[in-house]
């Protein structure tokens, strides 16, 4: 009799215990397993450049693509699940191809399937961006027979592509706002670059810096800030080249660096409140941060080596950059905190690692 009820008991415990997972993971409580943090690169080290993607923590390394053609320029969709990239392996020209981003753990980790060619052209397609919804891709194609750059939005399969500039000037490094309404891009008037702005409904391109005496020049990082009201870029308007920021619509034109040598490459943090960028000033390239008023600027990378191109991590605690330190010719990807400590290589290869993005995270 008593071994019966604890039979009783056990049953019933069972099933109160299926019952409290299936409303746990009806609720949330229980989550999805945790994808570690990644950025994915090209790097050179099979026949040519390929796409590899590796987590934060130097722990393990996955080759996306494997052929003796160039992949290279990877962009990622917000939700991590497709990537897109460039590629020259139809030969003779490039294109964007894509592929699903597949977490397969244990060894392999990651897969990349259902690889396509997405533009199909006979021009050179380049920098490929997602919208922030995912259900476009806008991207420069440059027309050779008339050495043209024009700016091109497709669906993400690459149906329905629509040229958003068709102008004899070059138009090229498109990004979307951060609630994909409109677009920014470098033009060049009279040989000079400008930056644009166009409405992805009415495609009313509009010229926002209207300074045709020096070169104004647009990060190809995040230059938009998250909501959407200022754009952070570069100006040779003061004799060398200092930080500007400006409303969408151009108005407000601010200088926030004033240096005699070179601040350029800026790009807004996730919440909007500091830009990194470049600077010359202390003899080489290294990465500085500054509010989003131009105050407070400090030395992050603090290197003897080059430092440059930096993007912030989507935590909005790390930021992403380019160095020259472990070799002159040996370009590799770095990590770091906001303040500049944990400086980390993320790439450690003898052959040079560029053109990264970050994976989004999973669980910020």
């Amino acid at each position: 009799m008593k071994h019966q009820w604890i039979q009783r008991v056990g049953a019933l415990g069972l099933v109160f215990f299926s019952f409290f997972l299936e409303s746990c993971s009806k609720t949330g409580v229980v989550e999805e397993p945790y994808i570690d943090p990644h950025i994915i690169f090209s790097s050179r080290r099979w026949w040519n450049y390929d796409i590899f993607i590796t987590d934060v923590f130097g722990g393990h390394t996955t080759q996306l693509t494997k052929n003796k053609w160039l992949d290279f320029n990877p962009a990622v969709s917000s939700d991590g699940s497709k990537l897109v990239f460039v590629s020259d392996r139809d030969g003779g020209n490039r294109e964007i191809y894509a592929v699903d981003l597949v977490w397969m753990d244990g060894y392999t980790q990651w897969e990349g399937k259902n690889l396509s060619n997405i533009t199909q052209t006979q021009g050179h397609d380049w920098t490929p961006k997602f919208s922030p919804s995912n259900d476009k891709i806008v991207y420069t194609t440059y027309f050779p027979e008339t050495d043209n750059y024009d700016i091109f939005l497709m669906n993400v399969d690459g149906t329905e592509k629509k040229n958003l500039t068709n102008s004899k000037w070059y138009e090229k490094y498109p990004q979307f706002s951060p609630d994909g309404s409109f677009l920014i891009y470098q033009a060049w008037q009279k040989g000079k670059m400008e930056i644009f702005f166009t409405t992805i409904l009415e495609e009313n391109n509009i010229n926002l810096t209207r300074n045709t005496q020096f070169h104004d020049i647009m990060s190809q990082g995040n230059a938009i800030s998250a909501d959407g009201q200022k754009i952070v870029f570069t100006s040779e308007r003061d004799g060398n080249r200092n930080i500007y920021v400006m409303n969408t619509d151009g108005t407000e034109q601010t200088q926030l660096t004033d240096h005699s040598a070179h601040d350029y490459e800026p790009v807004f943090s996730p919440d909007g409140l500091s830009i990194v960028f470049t600077s010359e000033r202390d003899g080489n390239k290294e990465i500085y941060i500054m509010n989003n008023e131009g105050n407070n600027l400090a030395n992050l990378s603090n290197n003897s080596a080059h430092d440059w191109n930096p993007r912030y991590y989507p935590d909005n605690r790390k930021i992403v950059f380019q160095s020259l330190r472990d070799g002159p010719i040996n370009w590799e990807i770095y990590m770091m905190k906001l303040d500049g400590t944990g400086q980390t290589n993320l790439t450690n290869h003898p052959r040079t690692d560029y053109s990264f993005t970050v994976l989004p995270l999973q669980n910020p």
